[in-house]
Formats: structure tokens, sequence, C-alpha cells
């Protein structure tokens, strides 16, 4: 990306009559950031240019210059093409989640590094090690002729994830009461995380939504 990004996103906004006040509320980033990227001084991730895509309801080809109107992603949706879009669509989507969850835990070990607590730091990686071999196992053992390289029994592995998940989470909870925490806002997440704190927002957002969707939160 270069100044012809930060051209292109300012044309935008102003076509839509905002400020960059408001667009960065919607956006979940500071004004300071996005008047960077505007301006060409920092280039963003791939999360924040999927979601200035939808924001001003362009291709991302076109955020970055390779496609000259608008809607030329539309374009490409021909019956021959499908198969290809919804491959990119899908890679898309998991480099999106794994920058989301990368920076996620970068943060995470960041406020744990300054909480500075072995048995705590220990909780956190066993409960997100477990969640992670959780999901991996599945993935691994989905087809049947697959080599082995688990030692714990496949009929039992759910339960047993379930079970330790369950007491790391106490265990953290446990911990944290008995520590002196230092205060903790979204004003200062912003500051400190800057390069972290908007996929950090969008996690947040995403799991809420998810919550929110499966269990009818009010």
């Amino acid at each position: 990306m270069n100044k012809e990004f930060g051209r292109t996103i300012t044309g935008l906004r102003k076509k839509k009559g905002i400020s960059q006040k408001d667009a960065c509320a919607e956006l979940g980033i500071s004004q300071a950031l996005l008047s960077h990227y505007e301006k060409g001084i920092r280039e963003c991730g791939l999360d924040f240019l999927v979601r200035l895509a939808d924001y001003y309801e362009v291709s991302v080809d076109y955020l970055l210059g390779r496609a000259s109107n608008t809607n030329d992603a539309e374009d490409e949706s021909l019956p021959d093409g499908l198969e290809d879009i919804n491959r990119r669509k899908t890679n898309t989507y998991c480099m999106l989640n794994r920058k989301l969850q990368v920076n996620t835990t970068a943060v995470i070990y960041s406020l744990l590094a300054e909480i500075n607590n072995k048995k705590l730091t220990r909780s956190v990686s066993e409960y997100l090690s477990v969640a992670q071999y959780s999901v991996f196992r599945k993935l691994y053992t989905a087809n049947d002729e697959s080599s082995g390289i688990f030692d714990i029994d496949e009929a039992e592995t759910d339960n047993y994830c379930r079970a330790h998940m369950a007491l790391s989470e106490a265990r953290i909870s446990d911990t944290l009461r008995n520590l002196d925490i230092p205060k903790i806002s979204a004003e200062l997440m912003e500051e400190r995380f800057e390069e972290n704190y908007p996929p950090f927002h969008q996690l947040i957002m995403n799991a809420e939504k998810a919550l929110n969707q499966s269990f009818k939160i009010q």
C-alpha cells in the first residue's frame, strides 16, 4: 500500500460525507490512526482493509488500486469463476481471523508480562493451548485414514479438554482475586497497543456477536 491508498480512502470518506471522527467511531479506531492511514504514513492490516471495504461498500481490489471501479468485484461473479471467488473469500476470511487471534494473543501476553505472576501465566497458557489442541485434533482426525500422533484416547478427548479448560479458568479467576491488577481501560489499551488494538477490538465484537446469536443475550 502507498499514498494512493490514502487518497482513495480519503476520497471515499468525503464522498460518503462524513468526518474522520465519525468514520473512526464506526470503524473502531482512533482518529490519529485513521489520519495516518489517509496520509499514507502507516499501512493498515488485512482485517482493517476488509472492514474499510465493507464500510465503504467497495472491493478490496479497488482499495488496493487493482480495480478501476468500486464494483469491479461484482463483475468477477460469473458462473465459471464462482469456485475461485469462494476460495479467495475463504482464504481472506482465514487470514483475517488468524491476524485477529495472533494480535489478541500478543495483547494478552503483554498484560500477563506486566502482571508478572507465573501461576496466572501458566493457567492462561494451558487454557489457550488445550483449546487449540482440541480444535486441531478434530481437524486432524476428521479423515479416518490419518496416522495417529495422539496418546490420549479419542473417545475421552472432548471430556478431558472441557474439564481441563474449566479447571484452568477457575485457576485464572482464583489467582486474579489475590493480585493487584493495574487499571485497564479502552483508552489505555488503544494507547498502549496502537497496532494491535483494532484487530483486538474486532475480535471482541466478533465474539460478542457470536454469543448473542447463539444465546440471544440481552
